[in-house]
C-alpha cells in the first residue's frame, strides 16, 4: 500500500466515509423495503376503501330502483317518459352528492346470453357519449359484471381509459320476486389512489432526503470524532517512518482513540530513546557495532568469531611537533575537525572505525557485518582519505592555522596508512562490567607495523600508503596496474617477511 500523508488520500480510501457509507447501505436497505412495503400497504388500504364503498353505493343504489321503471326502458322512444325521468332524477342526485362517480348505468338481461341492453347511461360530466337505450352490449369479456347477475361484485384493480383511471362495480337488480333482471354499474374516478400514490411517494422521497440529511450529519460527526485522530495518527506515523521520531499524537480523549495515542506517544518516546542510545553509543563504538549490539542481545556476550578482513591503519605524521605548537583547545579542535573527517570517509566506504588512538585510527573492513571485496573497498577508503586531507590543509591554510605549524619546519599535516588483509577475531573484549568491539590477531599488527614503514619508504606525499601482498592480490587489475613493490620487510615479533606496495597517483589532468 502506497504511503500517503492522511491529506493526499483518495475518499473511497478514508475510514470514516468507509463506515458513512456502511450506515447509508444498512439505513438505505432497511428503509427502501420499508417504503415499498408502506407503498403498496397503503395502495391495497385506499383501494379495498373505495371498493367497499363503491360496493355499498351499488347495491344501495340498486335497491333504490324500480323494476318495473327500468323494464320500461327498452328503446329511445322511452327517453323523456315518465319512468326515465324518475330513474334520471334518482341517478343525478347519486352523482351530485358524490362527485367521484363519473358514471351509472343499468344493463338489463336479454335473450341471448351475456349479451344484455342499456336501459340507462347516466355521464354527468360527458352526456353525449351516453349509451342508447336499449343498445346491446355483450358482456362476455367480463365475467365480473356477469356475476353481478347474482351478487355484488368489484373489479379487482383500477383500469384505465381515454377518460382516465377508473374502479367499476355491479349490484344485480331484481324485481319483486327476487329474479335478477340485470345489474347496476358504477364507475368511480380513481384519481383517488393517484393521489394515494403521490402521497405516499412524497412521503417516502421526504423520508429518504431526512435519512441522507441525517446520514451527512452523522458523516461530519464521524468526520470529527474518527477522522481526525485517524489523521493525527496517519501524519505521526508517516513523520516516524520519515525518520522524525519527535512526533506525538497528543490525543486529549478518554475513549480508544485516546488509548491509542497515549499508547502510540509512548512507542514513539522508546524508540526517540533507542536511537539516541544508538547515536550516543555510536559515537563510542561505530554505528554498525551499535546497531549489531542493540538488535541482538547475544552479541554482547564475551567472546568473538573469526573472519577475514582488510584492517586499515593510520597516523599522523608530525603529530608531537605540531601539538607543541598550538594551545590544547586548538589541538583538540584540530583532532576532532581531523578525526571527524575521517570518520565520514571510513564510513563512506563501508569501513568500521574500532578506535581513535589519539591522532592514530584504527578501521576494518569486512566485520561486524560481511563485505565482499573489503580489500578494495579499504585501498580506496586510503586514497579517499588523502584527498579529504589535502582540503583540510586548504582550509586550515586559508584560516591561518598552518603557519603555527608551518613555523616549525611542517608545510602541511600528514599521515601515514597501512592496511593487510587476513584472519582476526572480531568481538567483545573485556569483562562482564565492561567490553568493547575489538579486532584481535597478526593481522593488526601487520597493518600497523605496514604503517610504520611509511617512515622508510613511504612516499613524502600528505598520504603515504604501503599495503600488503594479501592486500594486492586481491585487488582488480586497474589498481594493481598502479601498485608499486617497495620490497619485503620483516615484522618485529613475527617469524618471516611482509612484501609491501603502494600506488603511484593518479596523474592530474593538463591544463
Amino acid at each position: 500500500m502506497d504511503h500517503l500523508p492522511h491529506s493526499r488520500l483518495p475518499p473511497w480510501r478514508r475510514f470514516h466515509l468507509r463506515l458513512t457509507a456502511l450506515y447509508a447501505v444498512a439505513v438505505f436497505g432497511v428503509l427502501v423495503p420499508m417504503a415499498v412495503l408502506f407503498y403498496h400497504l397503503g395502495i391495497h388500504q385506499e383501494l379495498e376503501g373505495l371498493k367497499r364503498r363503491l360496493l355499498t353505493t351499488a347495491v344501495a343504489v340498486a335497491a333504490g330502483l324500480e323494476a318495473e321503471d327500468l323494464t320500461a326502458l327498452r328503446d329511445e322512444a322511452a327517453r323523456g317518459g315518465p319512468a326515465f325521468i324518475r330513474v334520471q332524477s334518482r341517478l343525478a342526485a347519486i352523482t351530485a352528492a358524490d362527485h367521484e362517480i363519473r358514471n351509472i348505468y343499468v344493463l338489463m338481461k336479454t335473450e341471448t346470453a351475456q349479451v344484455m341492453r342499456f336501459a340507462i347511461d347516466h355521464d354527468p360530466d360527458r352526456p353525449q357519449d351516453s349509451a342508447r337505450i336499449g343498445e346491446r352490449y355483450d358482456a362476455g369479456a367480463f365475467p365480473k359484471m356477469l356475476a353481478a347477475l347474482h351478487e355484488p361484485t368489484v373489479e379487482d384493480e383500477i383500469t384505465s381509459d381515454a377518460w382516465g383511471p377508473s374502479l367499476a362495480g355491479w349490484a344485480p337488480i331484481r324485481d319483486a320476486k327476487g329474479a335478477s333482471l340485470g345489474v347496476l354499474g358504477i364507475d368511480v374516478a380513481g384519481a383517488r389512489i393517484d393521489a394515494t400514490r403521490a402521497r405516499i411517494l412524497e412521503l417516502c422521497t421526504g423520508i429518504g432526503v431526512l435519512a441522507l440529511l441525517l446520514l451527512s450529519l452523522a458523516a461530519v460527526l464521524v468526520g470529527r470524532n474518527i477522522e481526525q485522530p485517524l489523521g493525527r495518527l496517519i501524519d505521526a506515523t508517516a513523520r516516524i517512518a520519515g525518520g522524525d521520531l519527535a512526533a506525538r499524537m497528543l490525543l486529549q480523549r478518554t475513549d480508544e482513540f485516546g488509548v491509542v495515542g497515549e499508547r502510540f506517544d509512548t512507542m514513539a518516546e522508546g524508540l526517540e530513546e533507542r536511537e539516541f542510545i544508538r547515536d550516543t553509543f555510536g559515537r563510542y563504538v561505530s554505528r554498525e557495532v551499535a546497531a549489531s549490539l542493540l538488535s541482538d542481545r547475544s552479541h554482547l556476550r564475551l567472546g568473538g568469531e573469526e573472519r577475514v578482513v582488510s584492517v586499515l591503519f593510520t597516523d599522523l605524521r608530525g603529530y608531537s611537533t605540531i601539538s607543541e605548537s598550538l594551545e590544547p583547545a586548538e589541538v583538540v579542535d584540530l583532532l576532532n575537525r581531523y578525526l571527524g573527517a575521517m570518520n565520514e570517509v571510513i564510513d563512506a566506504h563501508h569501513g568500521v572505525i574500532i578506535e581513535f588512538l589519539g591522532d592514530a585510527i584504527l578501521a576494518v573492513f569486512g566485520a561486524p557485518n560481511d563485505l565482499d571485496d573489503h580489500p578494495t573497498w579499504a585501498i580506496r577508503c586510503a586514497e579517499a582519505m588523502a584527498t579529504r586531507l589535502q582540503e583540510l590543509n586548504g582550509e586550515w591554510q586559508r584560516a591561518g592555522l598552518a603557519s603555527r605549524w608551518q613555523q616549525v619546519g611542517l608545510s602541511s599535516l600528514r599521515q601515514r596508512v597501512g592496511i593487510h588483509q587476513g584472519p582476526v577475531i572480531a568481538g567483545n573484549l573485556g569483562s562482564k562490567t565492561r567490553a568493547k568491539y575489538a579486532v584481535i590477531g597478526d593481522t593488526v599488527n601487520v597493518a600497523a607495523r605496514l604503517e610504520q614503514l611509511n617512515k622508510e619508504v613511504g612516499r613524502d606525499d600528505e598520504s603515504a600508503l604501503l599495503f600488503s601482498d594479501a592486500v594486492y592480490a586481491a585487488l582488480p587489475a586497474s589498481l594493481q596496474a598502479r601498485a608499486v613493490r617497495r620490497g619485503e620487510f620483516p615484522v618485529k615479533g613475527r617469524q618471516g617477511s611482509v612484501g609491501a606496495w603502494t600506488l603511484e597517483p593518479i596523474p592530474a589532468p593538463a591544463a
